[in-house]
């Protein structure tokens, strides 16, 4: 009996313990899903930003990129 009761014990302490962990990668992985989210938008600001920048030099210096490369 004795037996019994330490096997059951230790299995639902495992069992709780797998749990846990398991919720714990589950965690982890939807903040690092969060944070290359956050980190993918900063990089499309940051883009469209220089883009516009390079937009406003190239106005006001009155340059036309295509036909300058060509």
């Amino acid at each position: 009996m004795n037996d019994a009761v330490l096997s059951t014990l230790i299995g639902v302490l495992g069992t709780g313990l797998i749990g846990m962990f398991y919720i714990q990668l589950q965690n982890l992985r939807a903040d690092m899903k969060q944070g290359f989210r956050e980190q993918g938008e900063r990089l499309a600001r940051i883009e469209t930003d220089h883009g516009e920048r390079l937009a406003r030099i190239e106005a006001k210096l009155d340059i036309d990129p295509p036909a300058e490369a060509a």
